[in-house]
C-alpha cells in the first residue's frame, strides 16, 4: 500500500514511529522544534513548544502543590483527632461515676467526630445485631427497626443526613446502642471501615461497665 492509501490517522502513526526510532532526528534538526506550533489547550491560538511545555510545567506544579496541601490539611486533620481522643481517653479515665462517663462519652465523640449529635441508648436486645457491623450509612437507610427505637428515644431529627449506630456490650447478653448522626451526608458512609468505630465502641463499653451503667 503507498503513502497516499493510507488515511491521516495511520501516516501520523508512521510518523510518531519513525520520530521515536530516530531519537537524534531533533538534535540533527533544532530549527524543527522552533517552527512546530501546536494548540494552546486554553485558547484557540497556536503556540511553540516551549510554550506548550511550559503550560504543561505550570499545570503539573498546581496539581504538585494541591496534593501537598490535601496531605497538609489531611495531617493537620489527623492531629487534631489524635489530641481530641487523648482527651477523651483521659476524660474517660478520670470519670468516676455513671452520669460523669456518659457525659464524657457523648461529648467526647461529638467532637472527635464533629457531629450534631452522639447519645447513648439505653440497653436493648435489638443492639446485638450491631456487635459485629456497626451502622454507618445514610441516615435515609437505616433500618427500620433501628429508627423506631430513635424515635422512641426522641432522638430523630429532620436535618440528619448520615449516621452510625454502635453496640456497647455491657456483659452477657446485654448490649445498650450509641447513635452518632450528622447534617452532612459524607460523615458516615457505607464504605468507611468499621474497625475504627468498633475500638471506639469498646473503649465506651469498658467505661460502662467501669461504673455498672444502667
Amino acid at each position: 500500500m503507498s503513502n497516499h492509501e493510507l488515511s491521516q490517522e495511520e501516516q501520523e502513526a508512521l510518523v510518531a514511529q519513525w520520530l521515536l526510532a530516530c531519537p537524534g532526528f531533533f538534535e540533527r534538526h533544532a530549527e524543527v522544534l522552533q517552527e512546530v506550533r501546536l494548540k494552546d489547550p486554553n485558547s484557540d491560538r497556536a503556540i511553540s513548544l516551549q510554550e506548550r511545555q511550559m503550560l504543561l510545567l505550570r499545570s503539573q506544579n498546581q496539581a504538585l502543590n494541591q496534593r501537598l496541601n490535601e496531605m497538609l490539611r489531611f495531617g493537620s486533620r489527623n492531629d487534631k483527632t489524635q489530641q481530641a481522643m487523648v482527651a477523651w481517653l483521659q476524660q474517660l479515665i478520670e470519670a468516676e461515676e455513671a452520669l460523669a462517663v456518659t457525659s464524657a462519652i457523648e461529648s467526647g465523640l461529638s467532637t472527635i467526630f464533629e457531629v450534631e449529635t452522639c447519645v447513648l441508648l439505653s440497653k436493648d436486645p435489638i443492639f446485638q445485631s450491631l456487635a459485629d457491623q456497626p451502622i454507618c450509612q445514610a441516615y435515609s437507610d437505616c433500618p427500620a427497626a433501628l429508627k423506631e427505637k430513635i424515635r422512641q428515644a426522641q432522638l430523630n431529627d429532620d436535618s440528619w443526613q448520615s449516621i452510625a449506630i454502635l453496640a456497647l456490650h455491657l456483659g452477657d447478653d446485654q448490649y445498650a446502642g450509641l447513635v452518632l448522626a450528622s447534617s452532612d451526608p459524607n460523615r458516615f458512609t457505607k464504605d468507611m471501615g468499621a474497625f475504627y468505630l468498633k475500638q471506639i465502641a469498646g473503649l465506651a463499653s469498658a467505661a460502662l461497665k467501669r461504673v455498672a451503667w444502667q
